[in-house]
């Protein structure tokens, strides 16, 4: 009963951090890399429960080995990005939304690494299939900065 708990209070945990956040984003009151690792940390679990995948595939992928035939990364990756409210109405990740929440929660230091993937990256890809464009995403992120994925949902 506990562990059912906890699972349905992570997803209201993470949209609380995205809504206060929102409601802050007129302050400068930015995330520290600490409380987005923790974020991370609390995407991971969330999304790991709906898309298990092992902590391998995440270890190569931040060494830059995407396998392409895991479709739980994929998807994985939609969850993350769901969760996050980057994902618009018809399903794709949206760069406006993705830019807007990450100049919102990111200190300069960290946007000045992610702005360069998300202006390179989204909407770029013409798969509209959210899971493949989420990967796609990771992926592209990847070449442009490899540095990108510390503050992605890995």
């Amino acid at each position: 009963m506990v562990a059912r708990k906890r699972m349905y209070m992570l997803p209201a945990t993470v949209l609380l951090a995205v809504v206060a956040a929102t409601i802050l984003k007129d302050s400068d009151a930015y995330l520290s890399e600490e409380a987005i690792k923790k974020t991370q940390k609390m995407l991971k679990n969330v999304c790991s429960k709906k898309h298990s995948v092992e902590e391998e595939v995440f270890t190569d992928i931040k060494k830059g080995i995407f396998p392409e035939n895991n479709n739980n990364i994929k998807c994985y990756f939609a969850c993350n990005f769901r969760t996050m409210q980057m994902v618009n109405q018809k399903g794709i990740l949206d760069k406006k939304m993705f830019k807007d929440k990450m100049t919102m929660l990111a200190p300069p230091n960290v946007l000045a690494i992610l702005l360069p993937p998300i202006e390179q990256c989204i909407g770029n890809d013409k798969d509209t299939e959210i899971c493949r464009s989420s990967y796609n995403f990771i992926k592209c992120a990847h070449r442009v900065d490899p540095k990108s994925l510390e503050f992605l949902p890995l």
